[in-house]
């Protein structure tokens, strides 16, 4: 799917002052995720990755963020193994794109987050959860194995064995519990979430735009190379910021002692 741009009311996109945000849109389903919600993601990503953002917010409209795989409509499902594979590649090729971005990405999650909708939070930079969160994956009490990439998150966030608690047990976590094991940066009132995230983006956005994407890759691909590896590509990443503005405006602020006033370029 990629490059087809697919618009889609229950997944809004805006802009304002360089902070995008992405608004999952289905409360009267709890923001369960159906083909058309995953196309209206994938047109979101699109309109995100084109576009001037310097940073972006994930919400979800309702009193959940979202409760996973769209279950009533899957229960009416033939040929469950070709609805699945119709519609998970597709999902998976907007979490990759999304964990892609070189801008930062700030995930605002209330109520219930499970299933494959866990990959959003996994793809974010910074999550901020309501006070009211409970995070359960609940795939293996549906006889299924999961999707969205918690196989491959939750082992390098909380280890093997918290993540066979979480996709073989089926724990459940609250907004403490997931504050304590590292799956969320910060817990707020639910009254506050979404403010609280649009500020932290907002803080973002006014940032070095492009060191953010360098220190991103760099992150992202530490588990696959080698310290040598991993060293030289800071020294390119370091190479790549020092002819930007920013940077040259990063140590000037310092030297002068004062704010530094970055444009992202």
């Amino acid at each position: 799917m990629a490059g087809q741009t697919v618009r889609s009311s229950c997944v809004p996109f805006s802009l304002s002052g360089g902070v995008a945000q992405v608004r999952l849109s289905r409360p009267g389903a709890n923001n369960a995720i159906n083909d058309e919600m995953v196309h209206g993601l994938a047109a979101a990503v699109d309109e995100l990755g084109a576009s001037a953002a310097r940073a972006a917010v994930i919400c979800g409209d309702g009193a959940h963020f979202t409760v996973g795989g769209d279950l009533d409509h899957l229960a009416g499902v033939d040929e469950l193994s070709d609805e699945l594979a119709g519609i998970v590649p597709v999902y998976h090729d907007v979490l990759m794109r999304l964990a892609g971005l070189d801008i930062p990405v700030v995930c605002a999650a209330q109520g219930v987050v499970a299933g494959g909708g866990l990959g959003l939070l996994w793809c974010a930079d910074a999550v901020i959860a309501a006070s009211d969160l409970r995070l359960t994956a609940g795939f293996a009490g549906l006889g299924l194995s999961g999707d969205g990439g918690s196989s491959w998150a939750l082992p390098r966030m909380v280890g093997r064995r918290r993540a066979r608690q979480l996709l073989l047990f089926g724990r459940q976590l609250d907004a403490g519990q997931a504050l304590e094991w590292g799956l969320v940066d910060q817990v707020v009132e639910p009254e506050r979430l979404l403010d609280e995230a649009q500020a932290q983006a907002a803080r973002l956005a006014d940032g070095p735009t492009v060191a953010y994407g360098h220190i991103k890759r760099l992150l992202r691909y530490s588990d696959q190379h080698t310290l040598a590896e991993q060293l030289e590509a800071e020294r390119a990443a370091m190479v790549a910021c020092a002819v930007t503005e920013d940077a040259r405006e990063g140590i000037l602020s310092f030297a002068e002692r004062r704010r530094a006033e970055f444009k992202g370029r």
